[in-house]
């Protein structure tokens, strides 16, 4: 599994293999071999590149909500070229961001106080130099949203939010309000802010997640508490685990399927 070369044995390697030893073990083989990569995307994308092999899912989409300079987009990318070569199936990668830095926020709850309109820019001509397939969905997220699921995307199994923003941040969920065959039935979400001063339930990312379902909805978004337990060790003092969230689609007609996931299934006596 370490070749980077695809062919039909590698997926029915990965099929055969149990989802989080796989997972957990190209995690370093992967960062080993490249620079500047975050392992809460690596890590993520092979989990959905995990479940979309046992799930016939091919190919699949994942996505940065919030792009700035372009380091974490061109990290999502290598990430996901390097688990296609290993697991053989294709990913698109997309980034989405206003081209222009922040924009001018009207609410408080965005913590205006730390942040201003322009703030974290992007140079376009120098990120889409670097990029080597990523595509770029630049404009105001609300609008950009739309737009991009109504185009008919893959499935999506990953979405990074790093937008901010209360208000960019509550009208980007807006993704997993999509329609069931653009989602997973589960989809792993990764948030920058929800950590540290000044954010907490009230403002900023904390707030937008709060706010985005009730109780009966059949969309939900909760974090994955103790991810960190099923991570490698190298992983298990870090923060990322703990902006860890999975967004459910309880009305997603193939929510019930087996996805590979189980860590046990039996516990007979000996």
């Amino acid at each position: 599994m370490s070749s980077g070369v695809v062919t039909s044995d590698s997926v029915r390697d990965a099929r055969a293999t149990n989802h989080w030893a796989l997972v957990n073990g190209l995690l370093p083989e992967i960062h080993a071999a490249a620079e500047g990569l975050r392992p809460q995307y690596t890590w993520s994308i092979l989990h959905a590149a995990s479940i979309a092999i046992r799930s016939e899912r091919d190919p699949i989409a994942v996505l940065e909500l919030g792009v700035a300079g372009g380091a974490g987009l061109l990290a999502m990318e290598s990430a996901a070229l390097a688990v296609e070569e290993r697991l053989g199936l294709r990913i698109e990668v997309y980034g989405f961001d206003t081209g222009a830095g922040l924009p001018k926020s009207a609410d408080l709850r965005d913590a205006p106080f730390i942040m201003a309109q322009g703030d974290f820019p992007m140079v376009q001509s120098t990120l889409r130099s670097r990029l080597r397939r990523a595509e770029l969905v630049l404009g105001p997220v609300a609008e950009t949203i739309r737009s991009f699921l109504a185009s008919g995307p893959p499935p999506i199994g990953f979405a990074a939010y790093d937008l901010d923003y209360y208000s960019s941040t509550r009208d980007a969920l807006a993704l997993l309000r999509a329609a069931p065959e653009r989602l997973f039935p589960r989809v792993l979400c990764y948030f920058d802010d929800v950590h540290g001063y000044p954010w907490g339930d009230c403002n900023g990312a904390r707030l937008a997640i709060r706010e985005f379902s009730a109780p009966d909805d059949p969309r939900q978004l909760a974090q994955l508490h103790g991810l960190r337990f099923l991570l490698p060790p190298s992983e298990r003092d870090a923060r990322w685990p703990e902006a860890m969230y999975l967004a459910h689609a309880f009305d997603h007609p193939q929510y019930a399927e087996p996805e590979g996931t189980e860590l046990v299934r039996r516990l007979d006596l000996d």
